[in-house]
């Protein structure tokens, strides 16, 4: 296809209507290159600077990311975690067909020193995590967790990087999962977050803050998650009450 000269329309957005439209109808898939920008200048007959417009428009409208080095890409569906249950960001990703992908790029011994709520003690000897969750070498997420040095301590790398958590401490030390407390915030993405997630500083991030208790009430992680808002949602189902009247009724 190339553009038409007999429409009112400007050469980009033309060029960006039938890439959204390829993305609409299933053409493109999530996490499909869109082609190279020598590829759509040979494909719309138009000018490399034309093709760069028209990504900037599929990347304002949340289409398309581009990764540099590698080309542009359309964005996946958003990963969504149903907020009843307790998972791993790793497990709630292959829920969604897709294939996680897991780097770890701190492993230190640390103490919890930022407080979470009253009930969590801040000053455990632990093993800090920070690990980026990534989709077809996209990132969603960063993860900075904190657990028990009494286990941690016995948790390589590469097992963080193959396996849960949760999977780690259940199958290799026979813990049983109990409960967890979450709150959920938005923040903006300071200089570090932003460096490692390819967002702008100050772009609105979600924010969760979870800890995980062991069925006998033992803290076993703290963990605080920063997901990029535009792939990742939060999801729960509410049931109605009944609402007793203010009034009598005759």
């Amino acid at each position: 296809m190339t553009v038409s000269k007999d429409k009112p329309l400007a050469f980009y957005l033309q060029v960006a209507n039938k890439i959204k439209e390829d993305i609409l109808t299933g053409t493109f898939k999530g996490g499909q290159s869109i082609g190279s920008q020598q590829k759509l200048c040979d494909q719309f007959g138009v000018s490399r600077i034309t093709i760069r417009k028209a990504i900037e428009v599929l990347t304002s409208e949340n289409l398309v990311t581009t990764i540099h080095g590698k080309g542009t890409f359309v964005k996946h569906d958003k990963v969504e975690q149903q907020l009843d249950e307790l998972k791993s960001l790793t497990d709630i990703i292959k829920t969604h067909g897709y294939k996680p992908q897991v780097r770890v790029i701190k492993k230190e011994n640390r103490k919890t020193s930022q407080s979470f709520s009253d009930s969590a003690p801040n000053d455990l000897d632990c093993l800090y995590i920070e690990r980026v969750h990534s989709l077809e070498d996209e990132v969603i997420a960063i993860a900075q967790a904190y657990i028990p040095t009494v286990y941690g301590s016995k948790i390589s790398k590469d097992e963080l990087e193959s396996k849960t958590i949760y999977e780690l401490l259940e199958n290799k030390f026979n813990i049983e999962l109990g409960e967890a407390d979450q709150s959920i915030e938005a923040c903006p993405a300071s200089q570090e977050l932003s460096d490692i997630l390819n967002v702008d500083v100050g772009t609105p991030l979600l924010k969760a803050k979870r800890l995980v208790f062991s069925s006998d009430n033992e803290l076993i992680e703290k963990i605080i998650f920063y997901y990029r808002y535009d792939a990742f949602a939060f999801k729960v189902k509410l049931n109605s009450i009944s609402i007793t009247p203010m009034w009598p009724t005759k």
